[in-house]
C-alpha cells in the first residue's frame, strides 16, 4: 500500500513538472507583456528596456524557468502584472466559484447518468434502451458552446426561467463567498450547471449500461436470480458494487475536467471562476497569473487521478493483493 501511494506521488510530481514546463513556454512563446503595462505611444525605448528588467523578462527563458520553479516550491508565483495581487492569493480567490459549479454539476450528472445507464443495461434492445443511448450520442457531440447558448435561449431568452449570466448573490461559509446559499445564486447557476452536467449525464450512462450489461450475463447474477431475489436487490447490492470502479474513475477524471476545463461555459456565462480567469489573464499577458492558474489546474487533475487510483484500493480487493 505505502509503494503503491509513493509510486502515484512520484507519476504525479513528474507529470506536473512536465506540465509547467510545456505551460511555461507556451505563456512565453505568445508575447511580449511589456507592451500591455506601458503607453506604448508615449514610451521610449529606455522605458520598455527599464519595464522589461523590472519584469525580469530580459533573462533567458530557461533562467526564468528555474526562477518560476525555485519560486513556486517557496509558495511565491509572482505578482500579476494586472491586478497587482499575488498571483496565487488571485487565483484562490476565484476557487469558490468553479468549485460550486463543478460540484453542482456532477451532484446532477453522477445520479443522474448511473440511474440511467442502470435503466438502459436492464432494458437493452428495448425503446428506452434505445432512446437513452441515441441521446446520449446527441448529448456527447454537442459542443460545449452550442449547448451554452441553446440554454441561454431556451433557459433565459424563450421562458425566461433563469439569467442568462453572472454568479449572482453570494454568502458567506468557512470564510469564502458561496452563491448556492442563496435563491438568487441558485439561479443563476442552473444553466452553467446543466451546461456542463449534460455531456457528463452522457458519458456516465453509456459506462454504466455497458457495465450493467456485462455484468447482468455472469453467473453469480444467474445465481442470485434463481435464489429468488427481487430484480432491484441484485441490481443495487451486486451489479452496481460490481460495476463501481470505472464509474468512479469516470466521474473523478470528469470532476477533474470540470475544474480544468470549464474555461468556455464559465466564460459564455460569465462566471467568474478559475477558467475565465485563465482567459482574461491570457489575453492580458499576466503570466504570473496563467502559471498560478495552470499549476493549480494540474495539481487539481493530477491530485483527483491520483485519488481516484487510491480509492481503487477500498472499491476492489483485487486491486489491493495486485499492489
Amino acid at each position: 500500500m505505502v509503494s503503491t501511494i509513493i509510486g502515484r506521488l512520484s507519476q504525479a510530481f513528474l507529470l506536473l513538472l512536465v506540465m509547467s514546463l510545456i505551460g511555461f513556454i507556451g505563456i512565453h512563446s505568445v508575447g511580449n507583456p511589456v507592451f500591455n503595462l506601458v503607453n506604448i505611444e508615449t514610451a521610449t525605448p529606455e522605458d520598455i528596456r527599464n519595464a522589461t528588467i523590472a519584469l525580469g523578462l530580459d533573462q533567458p527563458v530557461w533562467h526564468q524557468y528555474f526562477l518560476f520553479i525555485g519560486n513556486v516550491l517557496s509558495g511565491n508565483f509572482g505578482t500579476s502584472y494586472i491586478y497587482h495581487l499575488p498571483a496565487f492569493e488571485l487565483v484562490i480567490s476565484k476557487l469558490p466559484a468553479t468549485l460550486e459549479l463543478a460540484i453542482v454539476a456532477m451532484s446532477i450528472a453522477a445520479p443522474g447518468g448511473v440511474l440511467l445507464g442502470l435503466l438502459a443495461g436492464r432494458r437493452k434492445g428495448k425503446p428506452i434502451d434505445r432512446a437513452i443511448l441515441h441521446g446520449s450520442v446527441i448529448a456527447l457531440s454537442i459542443p460545449s458552446f452550442w449547448l451554452s447558448m441553446m440554454l441561454i435561449l431556451v433557459g433565459a431568452i424563450l421562458t425566461g426561467w433563469f439569467p442568462s449570466g453572472g454568479r449572482g448573490s453570494t454568502a458567506a461559509l468557512f470564510g469564502a463567498e458561496w452563491s448556492f446559499l442563496t435563491l438568487d445564486g441558485l439561479r443563476k447557476m442552473t444553466l452553467p450547471a446543466l451546461a456542463l452536467a449534460i455531456p457528463n449525464i452522457a458519458l456516465i450512462a453509456r459506462l454504466t449500461r455497458s457495465g450493467t450489461i456485462e455484468v447482468e450475463t455472469q453467473d453469480f447474477t444467474r445465481f442470485c436470480q434463481a435464489k429468488g431475489l427481487s430484480s432491484r436487490r441484485i441490481l443495487f447490492r451486486h451489479t452496481l458494487p460490481n460495476i463501481s470502479v470505472p464509474i468512479v474513475t469516470i466521474i473523478g477524471m470528469q470532476f477533474g475536467g470540470m475544474l480544468a476545463f470549464a474555461v468556455v461555459v464559465e466564460s459564455i456565462f460569465n462566471w467568474p471562476g478559475v477558467g475565465k480567469l485563465l482567459i482574461d489573464s491570457i489575453q492580458l499577458l499576466d503570466r504570473p497569473v496563467v502559471m498560478a492558474t495552470l499549476t493549480f489546474i494540474s495539481i487539481a487533475f493530477v491530485g483527483l487521478n491520483a485519488l481516484v487510483d487510491l480509492f481503487y484500493v477500498v472499491l476492489d480487493p483485487r486491486t489491493r493483493r495486485s499492489a
